[in-house]
């Protein structure tokens, strides 16, 4: 599988991917996954998976693109520009939320900010 999968990112690239969504033949491409004896919907989940590459899949074409991954950077953005956008009252509520959670939930939230490098 990992050659098939090989093969059709090398076309995808060279038809201008990940800087472009790209269109391939539905048919033909189930066709040529059918001739190795893969199932092309096990072919398309590992390439979301290991390759975060998305696809639409139409009668005709099917659609690929590249997953967005967040960046911790423009997360904190951002958070930061809808709290600039708050009022005293919604961030006091905010606030008082995060202090009403347990220390599980606030020790959560710190990892999570630490695995995001926001902390």
């Amino acid at each position: 599988m990992n050659e098939f999968i090989t093969k059709i990112l090398e076309t995808l690239k060279t038809n201008g991917f990940p800087q472009k969504r790209v269109s391939l033949p539905t048919e033909k491409m189930y066709e040529a996954a059918d001739k190795k004896g893969l199932s092309f919907n096990q072919v398309l989940e590992q390439m979301k998976t290991e390759h975060k590459i998305l696809a639409e899949i139409s009668p005709e074409k099917i659609i690929f693109s590249q997953a967005q991954t967040e960046n911790p950077q423009d997360m904190m953005k951002q958070a930061q520009e809808m709290m600039a956008k708050m009022n005293p009252e919604e961030l006091r509520k905010i606030q008082e939320m995060f202090e009403n959670m347990t220390p599980e939930q606030k020790e959560e939230i710190m990892k999570k900010g630490k695995d995001m490098g926001i902390l």
